[in-house]
């Protein structure tokens, strides 16, 4: 199948990669299937782009590259709407980002992380509750110190 993107270009996938979003993904709720695309070969950055729209591409991270010590509790619901029943269970985790001009200053979203199940390609966007994580986490932790501080602008 060969899909169009505006940020990745045009490449074939193979359909069995599709990952389906039965709930599509706020904001884009009508936009059930996306591929995930490597950024420059391995990871942590990919771009989740939607199989049907060009122009619907957004660059996400594995999450423990830039917070190793990120944690989210799912609950028992949402991972049996992904086929996941048992503890151990694979399954992707990705945060979406907001890229600015300065890609320096580039945030994640925390709160709200994109969960997959490699085995079944169901995915959704799971949003926590009762947690400290916000939608704009920086990747770069220097950056948020000079941010704070107003340091380098």
């Amino acid at each position: 199948m060969k899909i169009a993107s505006s940020l990745a270009g045009e490449f074939e996938i193979d359909e069995k990669y599709i990952i389906n979003f039965p709930e599509g993904i706020p904001a884009f709720e009508e936009v059930k299937e996306f591929v995930l695309i490597p950024m420059e070969g391995k990871g942590p950055f990919f771009y989740l782009q939607s199989v049907l729209k060009a122009d619907l591409c957004l660059l996400v991270a594995e999450p423990f590259t830039f917070f190793p010590d990120y944690e989210i509790n799912i609950d028992d619901e949402y991972l049996s709407n992904l086929g996941i029943k048992e503890a151990g269970q694979p399954m992707s985790i990705y945060l979406v980002l907001t890229v600015p001009e300065d890609f320096k200053l580039t945030t994640a979203n925390l709160l709200a992380p994109l969960i997959i199940n490699p085995e079944s390609r169901q995915g959704i966007q799971y949003i926590g509750v009762k947690t400290s994580y916000t939608t704009r986490h920086y990747i770069f932790p220097q950056e948020q110190k000079s941010a704070i501080s107003g340091e380098g602008r």
